[in-house]
């Protein structure tokens, strides 16, 4: 069997989400009010280019505008630290094939041991990618 179908159905990886996330909103239906709502809920660069629309300009360096007391940058990095911070990412064996033990020795350990049982890294897929990239990409996660 190949070596990409048998770790494609081997290897799982599920990326959760926070089911609840903040959302703002405005009691009022001034512009800046609505600002602070954009940039809460989708970041400063879109309450940046609302305010273009509406010929006002938002500095990403100075403060120009409070939302409930905070500046309004520091509410988009709340936000979007939350966000970043709510996704979670687990990769985790389904069975004990030695291709798929050697993924996740790539994983733990780094490439250098599966270079020295392999030699050559390109012949190793994992979850249909090469190994290198699939490290690159789930180095991280939780395991």
């Amino acid at each position: 069997m190949k070596t990409q179908l048998l770790l494609a159905a081997s290897l799982f990886v599920s990326v959760t989400a926070s089911a609840q996330s903040n959302t703002y909103f405005s009691k009022d239906n001034k512009l800046e009010s609505n600002l602070c709502v954009v940039s809460a809920n989708e970041g400063f660069s879109a309450a940046r280019k609302m305010a273009a629309k509406h010929g006002m300009y938002l500095s990403r360096y100075s403060k120009s505008i409070l939302c409930n007391g905070q500046d309004i940058r520091d509410i988009a990095k709340k936000e979007s630290a939350v966000q970043v911070a709510s996704s979670k990412v687990e990769v985790f064996a389904k069975d004990a094939h030695q291709e798929t033990q050697l993924c996740m020795t790539a994983l733990k350990k780094g490439l250098a041991p599966v270079r020295q049982k392999i030699g050559n890294l390109n012949s190793l897929k994992c979850n249909g990618q090469n190994v290198t990239e699939f490290v690159k990409r789930y180095q991280n996660a939780a395991i």
